[in-house]
């Protein structure tokens, strides 16, 4: 069964670098993953609310229109098995929240840190 994902970041580019390594992952493990992406808090807690639980959500905290803390409460809200990690250059913010998430990937990343990172949120070690 396909593992569900969802990211979240305001820019563009750092969703497709996102998809691009999760297909690099895809391709090395022989796994199904399907990716949704959204670039807001809003966008976001819609497609949380539209579809079934996610397995993974990988948050931007901070986003032009909120803060990314509040799509990881929607997403462990909605599933306690969603594993939550947070993508930001501005650890303080994860660490005031950090009983939400599973994971902090920190900003600036490299494919290969957040490939072992992604790697450790499906649990492929």
């Amino acid at each position: 069964m396909a593992k569900h994902v969802l990211i979240v970041d305001d820019f563009k580019y750092n969703l497709e670098f996102e998809e691009k390594v999760i297909s690099l992952l895809v391709e090395e493990y022989n796994i199904a993953i399907h990716v949704d992406s959204a670039m807001s808090v809003d966008e976001a807690k819609r497609k949380i609310a539209e579809n079934p639980p996610y397995d993974i959500v990988i948050v931007d905290i901070s986003l032009p229109d909120g803060n990314g803390v509040e799509i990881a409460k929607e997403a462990a809200k909605k599933s306690d098995t969603t594993k939550i990690a947070a993508l930001t250059l501005y650890p303080d913010v994860y660490e005031e929240a950090s009983e939400l998430f599973d994971l902090l990937f920190r900003k600036p990343i490299m494919p290969t840190t957040y490939k072992q990172k992604f790697e450790r949120l499906l649990e492929i070690e």
